[in-house]
């Protein structure tokens, strides 16, 4: 019972980051407008500096076979989820002749939250080893998203988008693998510079976050079309994070992607579902509803399966 306290103080902070973001645009003090520019400054700055940060000096990330093990288990859980929303789409209510809302639907069930909700979940119950194998667990799921995904929502060729994985996030990973491989540290003041921004990267994202659920919330109206995206919700919550922790079991994975795995199966719908659904020309207010949904009932059910998973893998 300590432990799941424990694990229920550290998500209620990420939670209520987001809370701030949605309060920020309801009191008019974040337009819409500025999400682009700030998100713009996260991923291409803060995160990189992150990554650099939980990278450097990290033993668990010298070890070859985590680091095959974790980008392909990541592959593995973003198939599987995939997987659930194909076979289900006939449950969830959608024919085959409706491509745009199936292959959202899909995505909306396979593709988790792998970024803003589990890193700082990671450092506030684990470690900083953890956080730099789940950057390393992230590669697979950015091979998946701009390849496997793109072609999904899109009906165009597997290769289409693939020159967007070799993104700021990547290059940052590779160069701090290498640097770490090769024991070079960085010159201090540039590390502490790295430390300094890196912590700012996920607190910004989340509230960023919680800013689109709330223009989201007034452009679409979440109690329309509810069967796919409550069967997703479900999915999502419900029956991929006990699949997942039962396949984690048959392999001998160490410790820290252990947790990796454990957090990663407890996350709700990522929010770039909806926009990738909407980039590709698919049912973005289908993929908007499924992510509200899933966060919403996340609050809940990510602490219990962090619980189980726990029970089960560790």
């Amino acid at each position: 019972m300590e432990g799941f306290l424990i694990i229920t103080q550290a998500s209620i902070p990420v939670f209520l980051m987001m809370g701030v973001g949605y309060l920020l645009a309801a009191l008019k003090q974040f337009p819409k407008e500025s999400f682009n520019a700030i998100l713009n400054i996260d991923v291409k700055a803060l995160i990189p500096c992150l990554i650099v940060d939980s990278i450097l000096g990290n033993q668990a990330l010298k070890n070859f076979g985590t680091l095959l093990s974790a980008p392909v288990f990541g592959i593995f859980m973003l198939l599987l989820g995939l997987g659930a929303g194909l076979i289900t789409r006939r449950v969830a209510g959608l024919s085959k002749e409706e491509a745009p809302q199936w292959r959202s639907y899909a995505v909306t069930v396979g593709l988790f939250n792998y970024g803003y909700i589990p890193f700082p979940l990671a450092l506030a119950l684990y470690d900083q080893e953890t956080v730099g194998v789940l950057f390393v667990f992230n590669v697979g799921i950015e091979i998946c998203v701009w390849t496997i995904i793109a072609a999904l929502l899109s009906g165009y060729s597997l290769l289409k988008e693939w020159k967007k994985i070799f993104n700021m996030p990547l290059l940052a990973i590779i160069f701090s693998l290498i640097l770490n491989f090769a024991g070079v540290p960085l010159p201090g003041v540039l590390r502490q510079t790295c430390h300094a921004l890196g912590q700012c990267a996920y607190p910004l994202g989340l509230v960023v976050c919680g800013g689109v659920i709330y223009y989201l919330c007034r452009e679409e109206s979440l109690l329309d079309r509810l069967r796919a995206p409550l069967t997703a919700t479900v999915l999502r919550c419900g029956l991929l994070p006990i699949l997942t922790l039962l396949a984690a079991m048959f392999f001998p994975f160490s410790v820290e992607l252990k947790r990796v795995i454990i957090l990663q199966a407890a996350m709700p719908t990522a929010v770039f579902a909806m926009v990738l659904s909407q980039m590709f020309h698919a049912d973005s207010a289908l993929a908007f509803r499924g992510v509200l949904l899933s966060t919403l009932l996340s609050i809940i059910t990510t602490p219990i399966w962090i619980h189980i998973g726990t029970k089960m893998l560790m």
